[in-house]
């Protein structure tokens, strides 16, 4: 498994891109379009709204999605999402709906002082409680710890001030709030660290007015309850992790904010990962609730035993009791009424039978990890395997690849019988291998099946998802989790260790560990969404799983099977000579689907003077909308550009004579424009 670059008293506070396709010889620093992929697309296709026309690209992917979406194209249901689930007999909203409401009022907080002579910043969290969208007007609840800072021990003790350089505040679909010293945009209101670990911010801006912010509401807990923490985990953005409510009250103590007294009060403890970074973020049940302010962790028993499991969050009535006392405004109490529900539309041991079957534990000459049979023929017992580069890596080899290596199916939980794999090919750059077993007769004659591929473009944070592999290698198990990132950039060293990579992944909450990597992330359907690849192993960091999306991920193993006669890994289309980036970022929840879209603007920053991207016209400034890929006439692969990551992923899937067709925003006009590879100098091999 290989590890990810990540920062962070048995107690701790939990608080406290470009990307170049080919080189580039010509930059230019154009001005970005002043619209959004969906701006231009709704008024061009009459959508209605940017919400409706990224509902249009992004496949909503939960099961009671999927269920709505079959009922409406069909014609047997035209009302509400949650008007369909009603009339299912089913909660009148899902987790994942309510979860996404929830980040709606999240924001990331990061703090800068200078303290004799020092310059300091510090990462948390905050939840919008109180919110004029009108005015422009937000009261955040965040952690005391969180905006003050300790002065230094003196004589008489420490003090801490609030008296920041400056203040940036984050909300979830990246529009930042910023404000230097003096400045009202963001204001200390009041706060306490005398028995609570809260303080307030007043934001005034007209970024509010403008975004799908939304205040929280709050409710009660109640004991073992599902629990959501959204907080801007590690400092890399609002995140979410899963667990129950663990218990009720229970006394904590925590380092005061002047970093020399202490403070001990009541707290909600939860099961759901607490890391760096979630101070003062919101604990939310499954309705999107808000129970409590999250504050602090533990990490270790009282005789020094290492601990997960131990995160805490000011309970929402002592909150309100402390709002009271320092002449704060109140949140709201939540209207919903009934009991907390724990649903199951999809038989869960079903969905994680069927993911189970397409598993394999991979072994080879240096180590071993875990494998998915995404392609398979029963009957010959032949199958092709996707797994991961540095699994089948081996620094003892000529080659560099395992000279032997063996697989075994999930069924066979002993390991007494070895299937023989062969490499096809793979990318160190993408971490991705192919491997395969011909004429097997233990696999024709196994109940083993092959992945069945969901789209990971149109994940939903806070979904369900299983990953299966070869778990520190004792053969292959399941954990469970849900989606805390839907698309991130992460750090992770190459499988010879001499370089340092960046790949986009999925982060998960599911336990990932040594020998899961390779190994498959799937959805509640058993669908395959990602290939396990990473996880965070920095001191004290908990719950940072990644998988490489399953949508790249098959399209560098396609990549590398059509052109295994003639090349060792893949052969990417090169656009001989682009850079682009986010240029701006939003979030939209929709009603109609019950999810959050994320939609970044992806600009052109810089291109060369020669190449593919110079002939078919693109120019700096250019907003991408749309890509296709078209072959004899046919779209074989089309995408809205939604992420910046998505160009380079595309690219995968051109092949000789095909043609590339991009749709541009240009000056708020759409442009269309095409280029045909008929050349293999438009190609290039991926190590």
């Amino acid at each position: 498994m290989k590890k990810i670059a990540a920062g962070v008293a048995s107690l701790i506070l939990a608080g406290l891109t470009v990307v170049s396709l080919a080189g580039c010889n010509l930059f230019s620093a154009g001005k970005a379009d002043t619209n959004y992929p969906s701006d231009v697309a709704d008024e061009e296709g009459g959508y209605g709204s940017a919400e409706s026309w990224l509902a249009a690209q992004q496949t909503p992917s939960t099961y009671e999605r999927r269920l709505y979406e079959e009922a409406v194209e069909s014609g047997s249901f035209n009302g509400t999402y949650y008007e369909f689930l009603a009339s299912m007999g089913l909660s009148s909203e899902d987790d994942t709906a309510a979860v996404n409401r929830a980040l709606c009022s999240a924001v990331a907080i990061e703090v800068v002082y200078t303290l004799n002579g020092t310059q300091i910043a510090s990462d948390g969290s905050g939840v919008i409680y109180s919110l004029d969208k009108d005015a422009g007007v937000a009261y955040v609840l965040t952690n005391y710890h969180v905006v003050a800072q300790a002065t230094g021990r003196g004589l008489f003790g420490s003090g801490t001030t609030t008296d920041w350089d400056s203040v940036t505040v984050t909300l979830y679909g990246g529009q930042t709030i910023e404000a230097a010293r003096g400045d009202m945009t963001v204001r200390y209101v009041r706060g306490s660290n005398d028995g609570t670990d809260l303080a307030v911010l007043q934001i005034t801006s007209d970024v509010l007015t403008q975004s799908d912010a939304a205040a929280a509401t709050y409710a009660q807990p109640v004991l073992g309850e599902e629990a959501y923490a959204i907080g801007n985990a590690e400092g890399e953005g609002i995140s979410v992790t899963r667990g129950v409510v663990s218990k009720l009250s229970e006394s904590i103590t925590i380092s005061a904010a002047n970093d020399y007294q202490y403070v001990t009060f009541d707290a909600i403890r939860t099961d759901a990962a607490i890391n760096q970074g979630n101070s003062g973020g919101g604990l939310f049940n499954e309705r999107g609730e808000l129970l409590g302010i999250v504050t602090a962790r533990r990490e270790q028993t009282a005789g020094g035993t290492s601990v997960d499991g131990f995160g805490y969050a000011i309970p929402m009535e002592d909150v309100v009791s402390v709002l009271s006392s320092l002449g704060c405004p109140a949140p709201e109490a939540s209207s919903a009424t009934g009991d907390t529900q724990s649903r199951v539309l999809l038989d869960r041991t079903a969905a994680v039978a069927r993911a189970a079957s397409s598993a394999v534990t991979v072994v080879g000459d240096d180590g071993e990890g875990s494998g998915v049979i995404y392609d398979l023929d029963s009957a010959s017992g032949s199958a092709y395997i996707l797994t991961n580069y540095h699994v089948v890596y081996a620094a003892s080899s000529a080659t560099g690849i395992s000279s032997s290596i063996t697989v075994y199916l999930f069924e066979d939980t002993q390991e007494s019988t070895p299937i023989s794999a062969a490499y096809v090919g793979g990318s160190s750059e993408e971490d991705i291998a192919v491997l395969s077993v011909t004429d097997s007769d233990v696999l024709a004659s196994a109940s083993a099946a092959e992945a069945v591929a969901a789209d990971a473009h149109s994940l939903t944070v806070g979904e369900d998802v299983f990953a299966v592999g070869n778990a520190g290698g004792a053969g292959l198990s399941v954990s469970y989790g849900v989606v805390s990132v839907s698309g991130e950039n992460i750090l992770v060293e190459s499988a010879d260790g001499k370089s340092t990579l960046t790949m986009y992944a999925i982060r998960t909450d599911a336990a990932v560990n040594h020998g899961n990597s390779g190994g498959g992330l799937f959805n509640e359907m058993g669908e395959l969404i990602g290939i396990v690849n990473a996880r965070s192993d920095a001191n004290g960091v908990v719950a940072f799983g990644y998988a490489i999306p399953a949508n790249r991920a098959l399209l560098v193993a396609q990549n590398i099977l059509d052109n295994a006669e003639h090349a060792d890994g893949a052969v990417c289309a090169s656009l001989g000579g682009v850079s682009v980036y986010t240029a701006q970022s939003r979030a939209f929840f929709d009603e109609q689907t019950g999810k959050t879209y994320l939609e970044e603007k992806v600009v052109v920053r810089g291109i060369s003077s020669s190449g593919a991207a110079a002939e078919m016209g693109l120019d700096v400034g250019d907003t991408l909308v749309t890509a296709a890929v078209v072959r004899n006439g046919q779209t074989v692969y089309s995408l809205a550009v939604t992420r910046v990551d998505m160009l380079g992923e595309l690219l995968y899937a051109v092949r000789l004579g095909d043609t590339l067709s991009l749709t541009v925003s240009r000056d708020g006009t759409l442009q269309k424009l095409s280029y045909s590879f008929d050349s293999t100098q438009d190609f290039a091999e991926v190590a």
